[in-house]
């Protein structure tokens, strides 16, 4: 190929890193706020984080050194592993899945109920941990 040197190749890759950690955090996103569940907001920071990565490896590539921008990708997609979720697709079709569209939709009050519940088991989990 010609005009296609591995610099090139490189932030190609760097890009495509970008773009996906870009899709997923997108879908989190709304994932979370149809359903309020903070498994997903956690993926969604995550991602963030895993962006910031990727594109300061795309931007240490040409400038810097190659081979640290692309570790510094492949530590941003280390960071953007998927966790533990909950199951918020059950009758969902493959491009309702790839769009984020649930078949759980909650209430802003059921959202807020089950915030508080989290809040008072952290809470009791930090007291158990302070009496040890």
């Amino acid at each position: 190929m010609a005009g296609f040197d591995l610099i090139t190749m490189y932030i190609v890759i760097g890009i495509f890193a970008y773009v996906a950690i870009l899709y997923l955090t997108y879908r989190d996103l709304r994932i979370f706020r149809r359903t309020g569940y903070f498994s997903y907001r956690k993926g969604a920071l995550k991602g963030i984080i895993a962006s910031t990565f990727v594109l300061i490896g795309i931007f240490l590539i040409p400038t810097v050194n190659d081979i640290l921008g692309l570790a510094l990708i492949f530590v941003g997609l280390m960071i953007n592993q998927k966790g533990t979720r909950e199951e918020v697709f059950t009758n969902a079709t493959a491009f309702e899945r790839f769009i984020g569209k649930t078949d759980i939709v909650r209430t802003p009050e059921e959202i807020k109920a089950d915030y508080l519940r989290q809040q008072e088991e952290l809470e009791k989990e930090k007291k158990k941990k302070y009496k040890k």
